[in-house]
């Protein structure tokens, strides 16, 4: 699972990545006068607040996706628990 959200999580930010250089202002060719450079700027202004709600959101899924992970129990070990204070069993010797 953890290795899954690895990989979920190096595919969301270069897909996040990308989708911000690009709707950034300067990604176009230059304008010319200031009412085409207002006009560029005002409208990318809505992709790049997309761009910062899905990182918020990918933010709360995963903090969602760890808690729920944390809240299991933990795997019970093979080792049996000493009833004494001595280990189970002896190390291998040195060869």
């Amino acid at each position: 699972m953890l290795k899954a959200l690895a990989v979920l999580r190096t595919l969301f930010l270069v897909f996040i990545v990308g989708y911000t250089v690009r709707a950034m202002p300067w990604w176009t060719s230059v304008a010319r006068t200031f009412d085409e450079q207002y006009a560029r700027c005002s409208a990318t202004v809505g992709l790049l607040m997309r761009a910062a709600w899905l990182a918020v959101a990918w933010i709360a899924l995963e903090t969602v996706l760890g808690w729920l992970m944390a809240r299991r129990r933990p795997l019970e070990p093979d080792v049996p628990k000493a009833r004494t204070g001595e280990p189970p069993f002896a190390p291998p010797p040195h060869r």
